[in-house]
């Protein structure tokens, strides 16, 4: 991951957990394997994303100007423990 890009996601990601979110690794699998939303990262200032966080729906993400990521979680608990599955949506404006 560029520079730029590795200080956006550490950004993003402390954004998650103030929420109360622990999602980096599924941040960081998104942005290694989605080229268009690494790219929109890499090229806006962290003030220009907007954050939203819908507890209803265990939802968490970020809009930029054309661009929204939504990551939705399940959580559930088996014999080893607490888990957590988290699903990314991606709308184009």
């Amino acid at each position: 991951m560029e520079e730029k890009l590795m200080k956006i996601f550490n950004r993003i990601n402390e954004e998650f957990q103030k929420r109360g979110y622990e999602i980096e690794e599924d941040l960081k699998e998104l942005l290694e394997t989605n080229e268009t939303v690494a790219k929109e990262l890499a090229n806006t200032k962290f003030k220009k994303i907007e954050f939203f966080d819908i507890k209803e729906e265990n939802s968490v993400g970020f809009t930029l100007e054309d661009l929204q990521v939504s990551f939705y979680l399940e959580y559930g608990e088996d014999e080893e423990g607490p888990w957590y599955e988290a699903t990314a949506e991606i709308v184009n404006f």
